[in-house]
């Protein structure tokens, strides 16, 4: 038998790169679109062929043994540079490819830009298609670092993978949202004393607005606490609720429910939002094309305000 003949094959690896960064086996086997008996298949497999338990369980996942750690300190960056290498030398064609697309980005991004990004695939690329996953700065790194999506974008926080290339698309300023038919709230006497609505990734009643007004001595009435910015179409209309959210959701929501916006009395963080991807995939020529869709869509979307 010839050394080759010894060798995993590449899928095999990829499932060992999985199976280390996931310590999971059904979790690296969803990453791969594989199911748990062939993961497992797998990881028995490669320990015959490396002669190494490998991954040994403790508690509810595994860790991960000398010789693995080894052998992924070695094959991970090869594995990525081999991607990158053939990424690059394939062609796309969008009018004739029929790939699939994935994108992580905020509840706000979602909902502001995917009319606009769907649009243009189903006319540029008609038989492609897309899945988007809703995540936060926490949760979208991780995403990105375990190749569960092509790209994230949002407001992204300072975790990002060591390898990913990022480029800020937009600074997010803060405005009020409202029913046309209840008074401005302008002052900061009047937005304090008025009834709010607080979306974040967890349906909070205290978020970043609140921290700001704690520090001049002052606090907001949060009467509800969402989850999604596209409940704020629900919750908004026919109420004396105000909002405050990121410029560019507020002018989607605006026009999707017939709200108005003003500048808030209150001026929190300004949040970069920022495309973010791998550099593995920096040069594929259809993870180009798509994040270009993506860019120019946000810039779409932020221009109509």
């Amino acid at each position: 038998m010839s050394l080759t003949d010894r060798l995993p094959d590449l899928n095999l690896l990829r499932l060992f790169v999985a199976l280390v960064e996931e310590r999971h086996v059904t979790r690296a086997g969803n990453r791969l679109f594989l199911s748990q008996p062939a993961a497992s298949g797998g990881l028995k497999r490669l320990r015959e062929q490396f002669n190494d338990p490998l991954l040994v369980r403790e508690g509810h996942e595994l860790r991960v043994t000398e010789r693995a750690q080894q052998l992924y300190d070695s094959l991970a960056p090869r594995l990525a540079e081999l991607a990158g290498a053939l990424h690059a030398a394939s062609e796309f064609d969008p009018g004739r490819d029929s790939r699939l697309f994935s994108l992580g980005c905020t509840d706000a991004v979602a909902f502001a830009i995917l009319p606009v990004v769907l649009a243009a695939l189903r006319r540029e690329a008609p038989l492609c298609r897309m899945t988007l996953r809703i995540g936060d700065y926490r949760s979208l790194p991780p995403m990105l670092a375990h190749g569960e999506v092509g790209a994230v974008l949002g407001y992204l926080g300072e975790e990002l993978p060591a390898n990913a290339r990022m480029r800020v698309l937009h600074h997010a300023h803060w405005l009020v949202l409202r029913d046309p038919a209840t008074p401005p709230a302008g002052a900061l006497d009047d937005f304090c004393a008025r009834p709010h609505v607080l979306v974040t990734g967890r349906g909070e009643l205290h978020g970043v607005v609140d921290a700001q007004l704690a520090q001049q001595g002052r606090a907001r009435r949060v009467v509800l606490g969402l989850s999604s910015f596209a409940l704020l179409t629900a919750a908004l209309p026919g109420t004396d609720l105000i909002a405050t959210v990121p410029d560019f959701v507020a002018h989607r929501l605006a026009l999707r429910a017939g709200l108005v916006t003003e500048p808030a009395p209150v001026s929190p963080q300004i949040l970069p939002n920022a495309l973010a991807w791998s550099d593995t995939e920096d040069q594929n020529p259809a993870e180009r094309w798509f994040r270009s869709q993506v860019i120019a869509a946000f810039a779409s979307v932020f221009g109509r305000g």
